[in-house]
């Protein structure tokens, strides 16, 4: 089963997110908590590309969603300049707030969330790729 759609490269087009995020769990039956961090996933994520790409509204990000009956996989595909998630330190989480760097959270969570992240770029576009494992009640 596979489901697709585009965001513009515009902080309001989150909005959409849930709309789109409410069909998937419809048609393919999974769990508020599973749309939830799905959501948070792309979210974050999104938010990156719009924030630090440097895009004006007139980019698309392609997002993609497939689920085979053990595994979700989430592809967000973006034009903006090359940036490899995968390769970014961690934060140290162990800090107190007021030591913490900056930045890096976000990844973090998304990182998480999932059981592998991946990341190429083809033909001047970012790709990334994201798999989780869908527990038996998600199947």
């Amino acid at each position: 089963m596979n489901v697709s759609f585009k965001i513009m490269a515009d902080l309001a087009e989150l909005n959409v997110l849930p709309t789109h995020l409410r069909s998937v769990q419809n048609e393919w039956l999974l769990p508020g908590r599973i749309i939830a961090q799905i959501n948070l996933i792309l979210d974050e994520h999104i938010t990156n590309i719009i924030e630090h790409g440097k895009l004006d509204k007139s980019h698309a990000i392609d997002v993609a969603l497939a689920k085979s009956d053990t595994e979700l996989i989430i592809t967000v595909i973006d034009d903006g300049p090359p940036f490899d998630p995968t390769l970014c330190a961690a934060p140290d989480v162990t800090l107190p707030l007021e030591k913490r760097q900056c930045g890096g959270l976000g990844i973090h969570l998304v990182r998480s969330l999932c059981d592998c992240c991946s990341y190429t770029r083809s033909a001047g576009k970012n790709i990334l790729t994201l798999k989780r494992t869908l527990s038996k009640e998600c199947r």
